[in-house]
């Protein structure tokens, strides 16, 4: 093979793969995301979106978080006692590039205006198959392991095997 050719191969070689390689990248992002007017029978459920501020902003304290086969457990505690409050599970729309893959979620506090001042300690569960699903499509295998790193969590490592 001359030097011409063998130049032409590992150029057409580097561009298949980077294609290749590019195609991927693009395959992490989470495609859907969504805004509470589109989805608002989520409040209180797991959603992919940019930012918590929509679902609620309002304080609270995670207590524990434990991740059961593919339910997100946290206990909280909050003031409040005379409205009911709602807790959203929001995964941002991007996997962090590491091994294993990392996931930045948050709760979303809505408190609905509740001006009391009991203290509440409760526990809230959020079904993380929407987050799987998005992974088997984005990675194309079935099986993997994501770090959910929960805002405000004690510190401990949320391993979500499936």
């Amino acid at each position: 093979m001359s030097t011409k050719n063998i130049f032409i191969f590992s150029l057409t070689l580097f561009i298949t793969l980077f294609a290749i390689g590019c195609d991927r990248m693009d395959d992490q992002s989470i495609d859907k995301t969504v805004e509470v007017g589109d989805d608002i029978e989520k409040i209180g459920a797991a959603v992919i979106a940019a930012s918590t501020e929509a679902w609620g902003t309002d304080a609270y304290v995670i207590n524990t978080a434990t991740i059961e086969a593919d339910t997100l457990r946290v206990n909280v505690s909050y003031t409040g006692g005379c409205e009911t409050h709602a807790f959203t599970l929001v995964a941002e729309p991007m996997f962090l590039e590491s091994f294993p893959v990392q996931l930045r979620v948050s709760l979303a506090h809505n408190a609905n205006s509740d001006t009391c001042e009991a203290s509440i300690t409760e526990a809230h569960q959020f079904d993380l198959t929407p987050i799987k699903t998005a992974y088997q499509k984005g990675y194309r295998t079935e099986t993997g392991t994501i770090v959910l790193r929960l805002k405000d969590a004690p510190p401990s490592d949320l391993f979500y095997d499936f």
